[in-house]
């Protein structure tokens, strides 16, 4: 992802438009090339080193400086490097540092050369160990002696896409709203997107188009600019949502783009903006969350299933909800789940207001304690029947000590 410095984008007449590269440039894809080549060869070797041989790319190479840099920075965020405590360099470390400090307050030294010979004996003599590559054995553990563990590679065609990805990320790192919309609601591609929003932790407002078009659904997301609760994280989950965008055959999206002291603009793109989408589909893959959630049901009960939310639920005002869960019970009986999050102050109200009269939705709600802490939500749950009939606080991840009761209830009720 890019931060606002490496962004390249121009504003005309209230529109903001960030400024692609074209992925088949032969010049673009050579440097490309050569970066992910000098990454790929880096392995074990130190950060500085690394940083220094790209920095030599940069600057002996043709083509805009700042999309070099960009391009720099989306391979160092596919590189892992050891950043674990070394306590055996910490240990001597101090160790040194102490004898050094002890020398200089009983002796005296003509120059540095002096000194420096009185520390290397110390360290041979004293400490027993090798004096040599010393700097680097003291601060093996600074960012730039870290050992490189690990790059992700990809194609030069392949960054080039994620860099044009990365522009419109950076972008929505400084967002008020996002609007959504999309075509062809009944396909897998659709109910993928909202796995995406799930999984990202974010909440939209779902509704059918007001122009009243058939399979078209627009959703609205809040941007991380229209909180007031852990804004960077929110941000950053809203950047990723966007790759799951270019995985729709036909999408619109607008949004609101603020920078600090800068008045707003408008984002708009859509499918023909040319990004290929930049990652796989995680059709299979179940959250750490569902699978705690899965293991607390499954000790406690054998007759309710649960699996992640994959349709939509229709509410009151031509109103949808994506679900986090889905709960089947032996019986016949379906219910599904909706959590809240700290941030979801907005789209809770909204949601209870939605079903203030129709508390028969199969619908249950599960709200963050620290959301509850805020006097106007703590209000609203105490006037909402929905909720007192079938809602639930939870700390971290719902506990089946408070679920079941509603479970129950359900049951009975159906039965």
């Amino acid at each position: 992802m890019l931060t606002k410095d490496l962004l390249i984008y121009k504003i005309k007449n209230g529109q903001i438009f960030p400024q692609f590269v074209n992925p088949t440039d032969t010049i673009l894809l050579s440097i490309a090339e050569q970066l992910i080549t000098k990454f790929e060869e880096s392995l074990n070797e130190p950060r500085s080193s690394l940083l220094e041989a790209s920095k030599h790319i940069i600057e002996s190479t043709s083509g805009t400086l700042i999309v070099k840099r960009g391009l720099e920075k989306l391979l160092l965020d596919r590189t892992e490097f050891d950043t674990a405590a070394n306590t055996e360099l910490i240990t001597f470390r101090q160790k040194l540092f102490s004898k050094t400090s002890l020398l200089l307050s009983q002796e005296q030294f003509p120059n540095f050369e002096d000194y420096q010979q009185r520390v290397l004996q110390i360290v041979k003599d004293e400490m027993h160990h090798e004096t040599e590559y010393l700097d680097e054995r003291l601060y093996g553990d600074l960012p730039s002696w870290q050992p490189i563990m690990s790059f992700k590679t990809l194609s030069p065609e392949h960054l080039l896409h994620r860099y044009n990805t990365a522009q419109v990320q950076g972008l929505l790192l400084h967002c008020n709203t996002l609007t959504l919309k999309l075509t062809d609601s009944m396909t897998a591609e659709l109910r993928q997107l909202f796995k995406y929003l799930r999984f990202n932790q974010l909440l939209s407002t779902i509704r059918k188009d007001k122009d009243g078009n058939d399979g078209v659904f627009q959703i609205t997301v809040d941007g991380p600019l229209n909180l007031f609760y852990k804004t960077k994280r929110y941000g950053m989950n809203l950047a990723n949502f966007f790759v799951a965008v270019l995985h729709q055959p036909k999408w619109e999206l607008t949004a609101e783009i603020q920078f600090r002291n800068e008045r707003s603009s408008q984002l708009l793109l859509d499918e023909s903006c040319g990004i290929k989408p930049i990652s796989q589909q995680f059709l299979a893959y179940i959250p750490d969350d569902i699978q705690l959630f899965q293991e607390m049901l499954h000790n406690k009960t054998d007759e309710w299933k649960i699996r992640p939310g994959s349709q939509f639920l229709p509410l009151p005002g031509d109103y949808y909800c994506f679900p986090d869960y889905q709960l089947d019970h032996s019986s016949g009986v379906e219910v599904a789940i909706e959590l809240f999050h700290p941030w979801h102050q907005g789209h809770l109200l909204a949601r209870l207001n939605t079903l203030s009269e129709h508390t028969n939705t199969p619908l249950i709600l599960g709200v963050s304690k620290e959301l509850e802490k805020k006097p106007i939500i703590a209000d609203a749950l105490d006037e909402s029947s929905h909720f007192s009939e079938f809602g639930f606080t939870f700390r971290d991840v719902p506990t089946m000590g408070s679920l079941l009761p509603i479970l129950n209830t359900l049951v009975d009720d159906n039965l």
